[in-house]
């Protein structure tokens, strides 16, 4: 936690002369993994131009899988850059990139009983996708998202997360 305190008072700082608030919802799907992803964003319009605009967002994203009577969490939290531009009439892109801490949490059942091990580490993603302007305030998106999280350690022995690619479809909505 004290790894994420530091990046948080950046991005408050950072945002003290920001104009626009922005929230995000995605719900998306895990290619390699085969599971569900979720996620939800704040940010902030950096700079804007007439055909293009900055955001600087805090993002958190989730994914569960069970297999073989345990589950697994998966919880990253990025912070991430984001460019959204118009291209024709209501339609854009956008690309973005992040980086942050991805928090692997397991549970299942041992000889002794329950097993619950927890561990965190380093994630990176890179995202871009098309945008529908619906209305000034809110946005549909389709996009896809190329994650990455380092080797967690549990119980003493490194297993290796891996990266994985999610499509998703999201709303966004400026304040």
């Amino acid at each position: 936690m004290k790894k994420l305190l530091i990046p948080l008072l950046l991005l408050t700082g950072l945002t003290a002369s920001a104009r626009t608030f922005v929230a995000r919802a995605d719900l998306g799907y895990l290619l390699d993994a085969e599971e569900a992803y979720s996620t939800a964003s704040v940010g902030w319009q950096l700079k804007a131009g007439d055909t293009s605009a900055q955001f600087l967002e805090a993002e958190i994203g989730y994914a569960k899988t069970k297999q073989a009577g345990g589950s697994a969490n998966l919880v990253p939290l990025t912070l991430n850059y984001r460019l959204e531009a118009a291209t024709r009439g209501n339609f854009g892109y956008y690309v973005g990139a992040g980086a942050g801490s991805a928090r692997t949490r397991v549970q299942g059942v041992g000889i002794g009983g329950p097993v619950r091990l927890s561990d965190s580490s380093f994630a990176a993603q890179g995202f871009a996708g098309v945008t529908y302007r619906v209305s000034p305030a809110a946005t549909l998106s389709l996009g896809a998202k190329y994650l990455w999280i380092d080797d967690v350690k549990l119980a003493g022995t490194n297993f290796k997360v891996g990266d994985d690619v999610a499509l998703s479809a999201g709303l966004s909505f400026r304040f």
